[in-house]
């Protein structure tokens, strides 16, 4: 009996895996050695839901109201060390700076703190959102959220310049261009020589359809331009179940997940009615845009048709009588001279060459008696009247230099543009000046309710 036992003990003490084995497994897994052998192995896929479309939503406006804030903070730091006239020259880039700074300074880590991805924004620590990567279903990196960050702020301000700069070098290309043919035709016909041929190379095609197809920029940016139709239908996608609210988000494929519990059952609110709404104005609108172009462009068609038509009756017309030609001769009085040479020189009578041709008769002003004849005296007052009118004039003007300069920024208004505004008080200023300083000074007029919005 006692070997027995002696033989079992000492075959559990050779094989100690056959009496690890006999073991339960949860009493295994759950040992210290296997706990401390054991490799930690992290999950490939979250098990947070996506962030719900009123979350997006509600982070972005507390972004918005936090960056706008920030920014009137740079900008009041400029106004008290630059002035007024240097804040109001340079609005854009001290909201890009205000803009750029908030991001920066809400999304970076502290050095030694956490594992150097960044942190939240406001906004997105308001709903407890985090931003994740769409492609590995992980939370993005630092040089993911930095290019994110960078094309949200600085993509449209560099889109803004470079359409700018591209649409001012095309204008001033087209008028090179014109300015050296009208002086090639003007030098030819003061040496009597056929017109040069026009510039047709591929850049002056080129710099001809960018200059007539191009509009300006603030034509893009208005309510009816093609960027608010372009952010109206990237909003409608968002609306229909998206989960990019700023075209950034989308070109990096970044998404948000939440990190608050969700009760069994529970069905985030939709926007999907407003997508669909908007939807059908945006197919009213571009509708009613296209067929307003359609109808331009046969306006243009016929127009167009009627001029060559006109220009072929008048070459007819030309090529049997000897006609007119308007680049070289001018009709004054029914009378035919050419502005070829200096002086002009009367060629012959303009109805026997063209009897399509349209000719006006000088009007010649009946002028009273004393007008006609005047006698020194009333010549020597009139000029003396002429130099008073003169000096009012110059004083006028420096008068009105300085009564129409603006009270807040000190630049000189423009009331033909219907922008002056008149206080109670009876200041004058400039409207755009008055909703600059409201924009700024919105917070101290409406300050922060005492309960969370």
């Amino acid at each position: 009996m006692a070997d027995n036992t002696s033989t079992t003990s000492g075959s559990n003490h050779a094989n100690p895996s056959a009496s690890s084995s006999s073991l339960p497994r949860n009493s295994l897994e759950t040992s210290p050695s296997y706990i401390h052998n054991a490799a930690y192995r992290p999950q490939s896929q979250f098990s947070f839901p996506p962030a719900a479309q009123p979350e997006i939503v509600r982070a972005y406006q507390k972004d918005t109201y936090y960056k706008d804030l920030f920014t009137s903070q740079v900008s009041d730091v400029v106004r008290s060390l630059f002035g007024t006239r240097v804040q109001h020259s340079h609005l854009s880039s001290i909201s890009l700076i205000g803009s750029l700074g908030y991001y920066l300074l809400s999304t970076s880590s502290i050095p030694g703190m956490g594992d150097g991805r960044g942190g939240q924004t406001l906004g997105e620590e308001y709903v407890n959102a985090i931003p994740q990567d769409l492609k590995t279903r992980r939370i993005v990196t630092r040089s993911k959220r930095l290019a994110w960050l960078l094309l949200h702020v600085l993509g449209p301000y560099s889109l803004t310049k470079l359409y700018s700069a591209m649409r001012r070098h095309a204008i001033a290309s087209k008028q090179t261009y014109d300015t050296a043919e009208q002086r090639a035709r003007a030098r030819a016909r003061a040496l009597d020589k056929l017109p040069p041929k026009p510039i047709t190379s591929l850049h002056r095609r080129l710099v001809t359809f960018l200059t007539a197809k191009l509009p300006a920029l603030e034509t893009l940016q208005s309510s009816d331009g093609w960027l608010a139709y372009l952010s109206a239908a990237h909003l409608m996608l968002f609306y229909l179940g998206g989960s990019f609210y700023s075209a950034a988000q989308r070109v990096v494929g970044v998404g948000y997940i939440s990190t608050i519990p969700k009760r069994p059952g529970y069905m985030p609110p939709s926007y999907e009615v407003l997508g669909v709404l908007l939807g059908i104005q945006l197919s009213v609108k571009l509708l009613l845009e296209l067929r307003s172009y359609r109808r331009s462009t046969n306006v243009s068609k016929h127009t167009s048709s009627e001029l060559n038509d006109s220009e072929e009756n008048n070459g007819i017309d030309e090529r049997r009588g000897g006609g007119i030609d308007p680049a070289t001769t001018v009709v004054i009085d029914r009378n035919v001279f050419s502005h070829t040479s200096q002086p002009a020189k009367r060629q012959s009578s303009a109805s026997s060459h063209s009897r399509s041709s349209i000719i006006v008769d000088l009007l010649y002003p009946h002028l009273p008696e004393e007008v006609l004849h005047q006698n020194s005296a009333s010549k020597q007052r009139q000029s003396d009247e002429i130099a008073i009118a003169k000096l009012n004039t110059s004083a006028a003007t420096t008068n009105a230099h300085s009564t129409l300069q603006c009270t807040l920024c000190m630049d000189q208004r423009s009331p033909h543009k219907g922008t002056s505004t008149v206080t109670e008080c009876g200041h004058v200023f400039d409207w755009a000046c008055i909703n600059a300083w409201l924009a700024e000074k919105v917070y101290s007029l409406f300050p922060p309710s005492p309960f969370p919005i």
